[in-house]
């Protein structure tokens, strides 16, 4: 933590974020994470996004409650990675 703060802020407006919205890291996410490298990690994210969204917007299939959850782990794992590059 820098500066002895103990709290999140969002990268865009640098409000404070309330601790129970930070996402708890399992050890193979933070394994995952360390492997990323600042200069792979934009491609990375991208990646993310589109399978994401070629996901929701361009499939057909319905998402049901397994799916929605992985797509969301997905967003999860991008945000977590940009903001990993941002710091």
């Amino acid at each position: 933590m820098r500066n002895g703060e103990d709290d999140q802020r969002c990268p865009k407006c640098n409000s404070r974020m309330p601790k129970d919205n930070v996402p708890k890291l399992t050890p193979a996410q933070v394994k995952l994470l360390n492997y990323v490298d600042a200069l792979d990690g934009p491609n990375r994210v991208k990646a993310l996004k589109w399978v994401h969204d070629v996901v929701v917007y361009d499939s057909n299939e319905p998402l049901y409650c397994e799916e929605k959850e992985a797509l969301y782990q997905v967003k999860v794992l991008w945000q977590l990675i940009e903001e990993t590059l941002n710091n």
